[in-house]
Order: C-alpha cells, then sequence, then structure tokens
C-alpha cells in the first residue's frame, strides 16, 4: 500500500491556524521558504486526523490515498473486493449507484462494514465477558490508536484487543467467506491507511480510499456514477452496526445488548487528546467502554468525507434512518449465532508502542528564545497572543529552542523590531 499522508502544498501563507488545532505538538514545522512563511507537516508525528484540513481557509493542506492505484488496477483486471464503510448512507445520496458503477468497473464483491461493525461489538462483549476487562478504550478511530501508540503508550493495555469494524469485516470475507483476491476500503478517514499498513492487522487490506478523492476522480475523468444501475451489499444483514460512524455508535450497540452498562463516550480533537492522558491515572470508578473518536461530527463528517462538520444534521438524518430500519429488520444479525459460527480470537489484535520522544529543551536554550523573541520581561513573556498558533508566549518558544518555528512568526517579535527599526531611523 501507498503511504497516505497529509502534505503542505503551495498555496501555505504560514497562517498558523494548522498549528492552533493540532493535538502533535511537534507535528508542524514552521520555517521561512523562498521568503515565504510556511507550517509544513512532520509525517513521523502527525496522526492523519485531518484537524488542519478543516481549519485551513487557503486549501494549502491536501492528502493523498490510494484512489487512483486502486482505479489502476481495476481497469488493469486486478481481483478486488470493496469494503464500504457506513457513512457512504450519509455522504452519497445515490450510493447504491455509486456501488454499481464501481461493479462495472471491475469491483468483485462488495461488503458493508456495518456487518463488520456487528461482529466488533459482538467481540468486544465477548471479550470483556471472558476478561472481566473494565475501561477498556474502544478502536474504531484509527488516529486515536496513533495518538495512543506515539503519545500515551500508557494506554495501551486498555485499549480493546479487538479489530475495527472495516478489519472485522476483512477477516470475515477472508476467513470465514474465502473471497479471493485483494480487499480496498472505502471511507471518509485517511488515518485507515495507518491501520492497514500495521503489522498486527495482518496487510488484509491493501487499499485506503476516500469519499472525497474518489468522487473527484470520477467527475474529473467525467465518470458519472448516476447513470449506472443501482447495487447492493454481498454480505449478510447488518444491525445497529451501521451507526458506528456516529458519536456515540458504539455507545448505542453495547446499550443495546447490555442496557444498564456505562459506556463514557467522547468526541472531537482537542478534547480527546487531552481525556487520554489524564485518563492514565483514572483506575477506580472506569466506565465499562469509552466510546471514543478523534472527529467531532463522528466518521460521518471525517477529513474524507463530502460534508462538513456543520452538516451534522443531514449525517444524523441518514443515520436515524439507518438505525429505524436495522431496529424494524428481522433478519438483522443473531449474536447467540456469532457464538456458533465465528472464533474470538480471529478478531483480536495486538498494538505496538511507537512513542515519540519529544525534542528535550533545557532552561538555557529556552531563555535563548526568549532573548531572540525580544521578550526579556515576564509581562512581555505572557503577552499570549496566540497569532502563532500557540495558546502562550511559553510554548512559542519551545517550539523555537526546539528548532520547529521561527521568530518572525510572532507578531510581537514584529512590533518589537519594527519600533526598534523606526527608533534607530529617528
Amino acid at each position: 500500500m501507498n503511504s497516505n499522508k497529509i502534505f503542505t502544498n503551495d498555496n501555505c501563507v504560514g497562517c498558523n491556524l494548522c498549528i492552533s488545532v493540532c493535538p502533535c505538538n511537534e507535528a508542524n514545522v514552521a520555517q521561512v521558504k523562498d521568503g515565504t512563511r510556511k507550517v509544513f507537516v512532520d509525517e513521523s508525528k502527525c496522526i492523519n486526523c485531518g484537524q488542519c484540513l478543516r481549519v485551513c481557509t487557503h486549501d494549502a493542506r491536501d492528502y493523498t490515498d490510494d484512489t487512483a492505484r486502486f482505479i489502476s488496477d481495476i481497469s488493469a483486471g486486478k481481483d478486488i473486493s470493496l469494503i464500504v464503510a457506513p457513512a457512504l448512507r450519509s455522504n452519497v445520496q445515490s450510493w447504491q449507484r455509486l456501488l454499481g458503477h464501481l461493479k462495472s468497473l471491475g469491483v468483485n464483491m462488495v461488503y458493508d462494514t456495518s456487518f463488520g461493525a456487528d461482529i466488533c461489538t459482538w467481540a468486544y462483549l465477548r471479550y470483556i465477558s471472558v476478561s472481566s476487562a473494565k475501561g477498556l478504550i474502544s478502536q474504531p478511530c484509527p488516529a486515536i490508536v496513533s495518538y495512543i501508540e506515539r503519545y500515551v503508550p500508557e494506554l495501551l493495555s486498555r485499549l480493546a484487543p479487538i479489530h475495527s469494524p472495516a478489519m472485522c469485516t476483512a477477516v470475515y470475507m477472508k476467513k470465514y467467506m474465502a473471497i479471493p483476491g485483494d480487499y480496498a476500503f472505502l471511507s471518509p478517514c485517511i488515518a485507515k491507511s495507518d491501520e492497514f499498513n500495521d503489522p498486527n492487522t495482518g496487510s488484509l487490506i491493501k487499499y485506503n480510499i476516500t469519499f472525497k478523492k474518489l468522487l473527484e476522480h470520477l467527475e474529473e475523468n467525467g465518470e458519472d456514477y448516476h447513470k449506472s444501475p443501482p447495487a447492493e451489499y454481498d454480505n449478510p444483514p447488518h444491525g445497529l452496526g451501521a451507526v458506528y460512524p456516529s458519536p456515540g455508535g458504539l455507545y448505542a450497540n453495547v446499550r443495546q445488548h447490555v442496557k444498564d452498562a456505562w459506556v463514557f463516550k467522547i468526541e472531537g480533537q482537542p478534547r480527546v487528546s487531552s481525556f487520554l492522558h489524564e485518563y492514565v491515572n483514572t483506575r477506580s470508578d472506569s466506565p465499562l467502554l469509552v466510546d471514543i473518536l478523534s472527529c467531532a461530527g463522528g466518521c460521518n463528517t471525517g477529513p474524507g468525507a463530502c460534508l462538513t462538520e456543520d452538516m451534522e444534521l443531514t449525517a444524523g438524518k441518514a443515520m436515524h434512518k439507518v438505525s429505524q430500519e436495522a431496529a424494524n429488520s428481522e433478519s438483522k444479525p443473531d449474536f447467540t449465532q456469532f457464538d456458533k459460527e465465528l472464533k474470538l480470537e480471529d478478531y483480536c489484535r495486538q498494538y505496538t508502542p511507537r512513542k515519540i520522544m519529544p525534542i528535550f529543551v533545557d532552561r538555557h536554550q529556552m531563555e535563548d528564545a526568549f532573548n531572540a523573541l525580544h521578550k526579556s520581561s515576564h509581562e512581555h513573556r505572557v503577552t499570549d497572543c496566540k497569532y502563532c498558533g500557540y495558546s502562550t508566549c511559553q510554548e512559542m518558544a519551545v517550539a523555537i529552542a526546539k528548532g520547529i518555528n521561527h521568530v518572525d512568526n510572532c507578531v510581537d517579535y514584529l512590533r518589537s523590531s519594527l519600533k526598534t527599526t523606526k527608533e534607530v531611523v529617528l
């Protein structure tokens, strides 16, 4: 699989909005390039959460996925089946026709991740029952998994050792249905590539495709999927797993089977990253499960989605319809049947700590940074105007000392420099 990533393009003007919303302190590196201020991405420290994509008003942040490679391989006759995130229902009105178009291009089987989400819920509950685990952190969100592996590895023992719905679907397709060929995943998530590239997931999914890039590709190539005959999914009927893309989706699924379960739900950066650091020290009074998502609107409004975060009502309407259909269905999955047909160990996984060691800064380097910023007094060191993208002058000085930012990004520094220049001229 290619390395999906978020990157800075030529539109960047160095406005620092990306810095202000990033949960990973050293993932943004501000530089002066060809006389222009720009903020670049350190891929090794980025979790692909997409917060910077949302706030950038200059279209200066973009990302790559596997859409082009997927289309090329399908066109070349390669045997590929597609796993589709349930958020497709909220993001694409004519989603059945899109599925039909993809099948006409040569896609083999098309599975709805909603069915894998049902398996995922079953696996969570069976694992909790067998292990008596409590306080588990859910892991369907790969940005959360990446954040824990890199920045809070102390929580890895509390990260649910169960595959995500996408991977549960892939395991079912490969091991239980023996569907041949490679698998691709279509969703609104950029970070899924990190999950699929992880040796702990067995390389079952070879392509990560996002709604946004796929639809852009079809439009650019004059392919109108609206004219294609509609198609349905090839998997067995799903249940409430279809609401996993919504905030609290896992919560709703667990409560369907364990009525009095305390499932704590939280979503949206920077709240979730702050919560994870606090959760390290939370042992007593832990919930049964923490339902956590990096995106405030859940997967429905992920960074590779067609919907934006201000379109939650549209997403909510689609998810409500899905939940009503699941509730009224007579053919939804039976967990007792899962007990007979599925093996829990097939849906379990491990994690590898990939701790990011922050760049060390001592007090002498901090003092040098403050002096370089012309901030010699306490008053100037607490201006905290936030134009640099950081909440405090202290954080900006740390970034200067680390070499990931520069003095020209400080408005206070520019003002003092201008004042000094005027005084010299006069």
